[in-house]
């Protein structure tokens, strides 16, 4: 079958309103944002479009209703280059609605959500346009969807990539069907009892295979195969804001696949895509092109991928 995507996903985008704040208020303060933003965010979105920017033929397969946030992501996808075709409309599928207060100085954030949740099932799905993609980017929402997916595309020779927030029932399929399982070291501890990042990568690689990456923010990515183990320290930048840096890690790390980079390699651009976010306000303001990041390696004496 002729492969038609490099990414496909039809896990949450959401729309994210996000405030600079020197200090978090006090119950009943006022102050004043020193910055304002309206975009596009959710773990599937923003690694979607982090892969765009990045060079990738990425597709947004899942559901959106017909309101106005719903435009302003499909809006968002468009500028970027994420193909938005085979989008499903479902007038009662508003995307998440999230408002975000960010610490000037750390870059630590607080977050507020509003969604009203529906579901997607595999019926809905085309499973021609996954099996026809090279790589499915599945998350904890809607997980017989994703169970149903994982199965397609591996069928058809595809790679099955998930990320997860947390734990949710029959999310476990997911897990043991996946090639890569990048998730955030909260995650790994949650499923392994271990705070240790490094032991929580081989814990998990021990129980489901495959590859894993546990993701440790300014500590750096562990990474175990059945063989190997790496480690990818965080690349240090003047920081704003870490909304969405894993979202945009998972992103730049499908990208190095697709290009057949070794392991070590797709870590380490995965880990410069996303300290490069950090500098900006928001999961994408800041999300580079492919020549940005070279540039950006190239400065700190790393010139070959």
């Amino acid at each position: 079958m002729q492969t038609q995507f490099d990414i496909a996903s039809f896990g949450i985008c959401a729309v994210d309103f996000l405030g600079l704040v020197s200090r978090y208020p006090q119950p009943g303060e006022k102050i004043p944002l020193e910055a304002f933003s309206k975009q596009g965010g959710g773990l599937a979105g923003t690694a979607l479009t982090t892969a765009a920017r990045l060079g990738a033929r990425t597709a947004y397969i899942g559901k959106l209703g017909r309101d106005e946030y719903s435009r302003f992501l499909l809006e968002e996808f468009q500028e970027d280059g994420v193909d938005v075709s085979h989008v499903i409309f479902d007038d009662g599928a508003q995307p998440p609605i999230s408002f975000i207060h960010v610490e000037k100085g750390t870059g630590e954030r607080r977050i507020a959500r509003y969604w009203q949740e529906f579901d997607l099932w595999p019926e809905e799905l085309d499973r021609a346009v996954i099996q026809c993609s090279r790589i499915v980017f599945l998350e904890h929402h809607f997980v017989a969807a994703g169970v149903a997916a994982a199965k397609w595309i591996k069928e058809a020779g595809g790679i099955v990539v998930i990320d997860a927030e947390r734990d949710v029932p029959g999310f476990e399929e997911i897990l043991q069907l996946a090639d890569y399982i990048i998730v955030s070291q909260h995650f790994a501890a949650q499923q392994t009892g271990s705070g240790n990042p490094e032991k929580s990568a081989h814990l998990l690689q021990e129980k489901y295979g495959g590859i894993v990456v546990v993701t440790a923010g300014e500590n750096g990515a562990f990474c175990r195969t059945s063989e190997d183990v790496f480690y990818q320290p965080a690349f240090q930048v003047n920081v704003v804001d870490t909304t969405g840096a894993g979202d945009v890690f998972h992103g730049a790390f499908m990208v190095g696949l697709i290009e057949n980079w070794p392991l070590p390699k797709i870590l380490e651009f995965s880990a410069a895509v996303a300290a490069m976010k950090c500098r900006g306000l928001g999961g994408r303001t800041m999300i580079p092109s492919r020549k940005e990041v070279l540039e950006f390696l190239r400065e700190r004496g790393i010139s070959e991928l």
